[in-house]
């Protein structure tokens, strides 16, 4: 019953978990198991080594791993207004209205509690958005999905509910109520738009490598830990985000289309 699922995430003591998850994944692997290990690591959850930079033994511990980086041409970005920030797959994409997001079918949330500011959630009233859930398996950066100017990162505190689909159905507003990190932008013409990196349960953390300054689509943002979810929101005005059906593959770079 979603109800029992959802009562049992509340009660569960997800921060004190996260962090102890967090700490046991930092802790190092002896050199001979490490590429073993990430390979089966890579067969249960499906990580492409293929586009692994480097050799896997460089990665001290499964923390390094998660935040591995691309070789050089996994990756090719797109010439488009807009590309996908990262890999995974689409939770929800379309439009913004009456001040809501839609988490799941029939069920949404307030832009600004998301934002955690009512002006900036007011600007971009009448845009659109994408929500887009990454697996453990999958390349944990977040990059730029347009060309812009990064105005500030607002960190903004909260819990660590799991953010995968079936935490997704049934925790009302969880978004909103996760600890995340809003990237607010500003795309030529002055539109407003910004990039959100979701904190979830049993992620290591969230690492911010841009703070301020001139992006282009394809520019890393940020780190992941385990896996977790990003939205790109973007106002009136700017390049629209198409409605994509659920479940659909992202790859960091592609355009982003239906």
């Amino acid at each position: 019953m979603p109800s029992v699922r959802a009562a049992l995430l509340t009660a569960l003591p997800k921060v004190l978990l996260s962090r102890l998850t967090g700490l046991l994944t930092s802790i190092p692997l002896p050199t001979p198991v490490r590429g073993p290990f990430y390979r089966w690591f890579a067969r249960r959850y499906g990580a492409e080594l293929a586009d692994v930079e480097g050799e896997l033994t460089q990665f001290r511990s499964l923390q390094q791993f998660f935040r591995r980086a691309l070789r050089p041409g996994a990756r090719p970005v797109a010439t488009t207004e807009l590309v996908w920030p990262c890999d995974g797959r689409v939770i929800t994409a379309g439009p913004l209205s009456n001040g809501r997001i839609e988490q799941v079918k029939g069920q949404t949330y307030a832009l600004a509690e998301l934002v955690g500011d009512p002006e900036l959630a007011r600007q971009l009233e009448g845009g659109t958005q994408t929500t887009i859930y990454l697996a453990p398996g999958d390349y944990h950066r977040v990059h730029s999905p347009f060309a812009a100017t990064v105005v500030g990162v607002t960190p903004i505190p909260g819990t660590l509910f799991p953010v995968n689909p079936p935490a997704v159905r049934c925790i009302r507003d969880l978004f909103a109520r996760n600890s995340r990190h809003v990237f607010r932008c500003e795309l030529p013409g002055g539109i407003p738009a910004a990039v959100i990196m979701v904190g979830a349960y049993n992620v290591g953390g969230t690492l911010v490598t841009v703070t301020e300054g001139a992006v282009r689509g394809g520019d890393e943002l940020g780190q992941f830990g385990f896996g977790s979810t990003a939205i790109v929101l973007i106002g009136r005005g700017g390049p629209t985000i198409p409605e994509i059906a659920p479940e659909t593959r992202t790859r960091m770079g592609e355009a982003l289309q239906a």
